[in-house]
């Protein structure tokens, strides 16, 4: 009889005290779902990176299945701390519920086909808590996947990786010697998200099929309700790639610009395709809204843009 194998969860946390619970609970069934099969023996971490507020003693008082780990500087500097466990980890947001034939699915999917790299799940957004019409904009937007076409780039809300390198601050030094101090970039801050960077990594070693999403695999979330929160989750996004393509031009020619699905959008009901098109106006502002910070943080301000500021919309599970 196979030995089980044992696989590596790992939830990273900055001060989720409002949703870490609800995540947790829905994570600890997937995994005794997936450890009733036989294959997998799940071993459950929460990384805690710099936490400041009770997300820490929650997990502590509420879930000693889960292992607590401490981490400093960032998603990636917390992910680091698992990076090595093989033969795959798998990674969660604190911010998801996680349907509980996720972590089976995922582990199944990764250990029938060692080419794969990346196996993430498929998610829908949890229904808006306000009622306003930016809030279902974005709801809809999230729900119809903004009517775009097929995606190459994996979501790193809830995903398997192996083979999982991301340079270090050390290891990235011969590449920021040369560039400048910008206090919009902060190029030499690092690597700070890491899917749009592993995506283009793997995607350039390993080619499309080293990716796969996994139907089976299902989280749900919230997506931004307000403007503000919107904007913050564009900045964060934008700000990375066009970090990455100065950083990494090597890796410009994989990465995907997606196109939007014409003949989808025309067959969707009018109550969609009307908050798309709101969805497209607050898109434009975004974008005016970017061009405008990233000239006062290379041009006025003396100190650097804190990209990291929370969507607090996207911490209520219910």
């Amino acid at each position: 009889m196979t030995e089980p194998v044992r696989i590596t969860l790992a939830v990273t946390a900055r001060n989720e005290e409002r949703c870490i619970a609800a995540t947790l609970r829905s994570l600890v069934r997937a995994a005794e779902v997936a450890n009733g099969q036989g294959r997998v023996v799940m071993r459950l971490v929460a990384i805690l990176d710099d936490c400041t507020d009770n997300t820490q003693n929650i997990v502590r008082k509420y879930f000693p299945q889960v292992e607590v780990m401490l981490a400093s500087g960032g998603l990636v500097e917390a992910q680091r701390l698992v990076a090595h466990e093989r033969p795959f980890v798998i990674f969660c947001d604190a911010d998801v519920l996680v349907d509980e034939a996720a972590v089976a699915a995922l582990t199944h999917a990764m250990l029938e086909d060692p080419a794969l790299q990346v196996a993430y799940a498929s998610k829908s957004p949890l229904p808006p808590e306000r009622y306003t019409l930016m809030a279902a904009a974005l709801y809809c937007y999230n729900r119809v996947n903004g009517f775009q076409t097929a995606r190459r780039y994996f979501s790193g809300k809830f995903f398997a990786i192996r083979d999982w390198q991301v340079p270090t601050l050390a290891e990235l030094q011969p590449r920021l010697q040369s560039l400048p101090q910008d206090a919009f970039y902060d190029y030499h801050a690092g690597l700070r998200v890491d899917d749009i960077w592993l995506s283009r990594d793997i995607l350039k070693r390993h080619g499309d099929h080293a990716i796969r999403e996994i139907d089976a695999a299902h989280i749900r979330y919230h997506p931004p309700e307000t403007f503000t929160g919107m904007y913050r989750m564009y900045l964060r996004m934008t700000r990375e790639i066009e970090r990455l393509n100065v950083m990494f031009p090597e890796t410009i020619p994989v990465h995907q610009h997606r196109g939007y699905d014409r003949a989808v959008e025309r067959a969707a009901p009018w109550r969609d395709r009307l908050l798309w098109r709101v969805f497209r106006i607050a898109l434009s502002l975004c974008r005016v809204r970017y061009k405008v910070e990233k000239y006062y943080y290379q041009n006025i301000a003396s100190a650097p843009l804190d990209a990291w500021r929370p969507v607090e919309e996207t911490k209520v599970l219910s």
